[in-house]
């Protein structure tokens, strides 16, 4: 054969088909195997999936950190399942609430733009989330909140604040993510107390009603194996809210929210703490009995005064409760 590089099947012979060889003066130079095979003179490559293939809310701007393969710290344009423009986020990339596309980090802390001294200040004129709101103390943040409805600016002399979100109705708001297991127990077919929505490790989670923290628990890590121990089931990271106004579609009863799986909590939300409708609560996770990321919602209704716990008749099919 002519010199230069040549897949071992255009040889023939005793060459092997799966090995790319270096050929000079009739003699082979060097001999290659090839993985995936050899084809046009050169070993093949395994292609990789487009990230923006995975993007579960159709088109527009993601996180790497949310699609399978993408980079944390860039932004990616997704125009039908396939990757439209990357940018690369210097300071990191900003996963925002479902519906607000997500974007760049602002580089450098945006209080050091506030200028009328300590206190709360909507992000959008700081340079910062126009969606969070921060707490800036001697020039700096020290705190984030994330604001699903929006920022309101207010007039000079009182502080921002998040924008209501729902009105603080009494009903249940929808976690972010996709559904990947629904409600099945009590007489419906199945054994599922609650609905998973399938979502990236760090999506916000917002309080789906006002309520008070009365349950939380941090620092279980996955321990998913194929399956799972009896010790695994209960040991995962939660929180858990009793809502002001009762159970939306029972007057009088009691009504508690559970986020299982998640990774964290926010700074200032722990139990006894009070929650307003849409308020960051806690972050995706993926701890505890858990195949994939994901957020386990589920609810319980129970006469006043009773304790709830999971896994029981008292556990009624969140859909029923979601806000129109």
């Amino acid at each position: 054969s002519a010199d230069g590089k040549h897949c071992g099947g255009e040889l023939g012979g005793i060459a092997d088909h799966n090995s790319l060889y270096t050929c000079s003066g009739g003699a082979t130079i060097e001999a290659s195997p090839c993985q995936l095979g050899c084809e046009n003179a050169a070993c093949k490559v395994q292609m990789q999936q487009d990230p923006c293939a995975s993007a579960m809310s159709g088109n527009g701007a993601y996180c790497g950190s949310g699609l399978v393969g993408g980079d944390p710290n860039a932004l990616y344009t997704c125009q039908n399942g396939v990757t439209a423009n990357k940018q690369q986020c210097p300071s990191g990339c900003q996963v925002n609430p479902p519906g607000v596309a997500d974007k760049c980090a602002a580089s450098g802390d945006p209080c050091a733009n506030a200028a009328s001294g300590n206190g709360l200040y909507c992000g959008g004129p700081l340079g910062g989330d126009a969606n969070a709101l921060y707490n800036c103390q001697n020039g700096q943040t020290a705190n984030k909140q994330d604001c699903p409805a929006g920022c309101q600016q207010n007039p000079p002399g009182v502080p921002d604040s998040c924008k209501p979100s729902g009105g603080d109705q009494c009903c249940l708001e929808k976690p972010p993510g996709i559904i990947t297991q629904s409600w099945s127990a009590c007489g419906s077919g199945g054994s599922h107390y609650g609905i998973d929505y399938g979502t990236p490790i760090g999506t916000p989670i917002y309080a789906g009603m006002a309520g008070t923290v009365v349950g939380s628990a941090l620092g279980f890590p996955n321990c998913y194996n194929n399956g799972c121990s009896p010790s695994c089931w209960n040991s995962f990271n939660y929180v858990k809210i009793k809502a002001d106004c009762g159970d939306p579609n029972n007057a009088g009863k009691d009504f508690f929210i559970y986020y299982l799986h998640i990774d964290s909590l926010p700074a200032g939300i722990s139990n006894g703490v009070h929650v307003e409708q849409g308020q960051l609560l806690a972050y995706a996770g993926n701890s505890g009995c858990s195949s994939g990321p994901h957020i386990h919602i589920e609810t319980v209704s129970v006469d006043p005064g009773q304790s709830s716990s999971l896994n029981t008749c008292k556990s009624v099919d969140p859909d029923t409760r979601y806000c129109p």
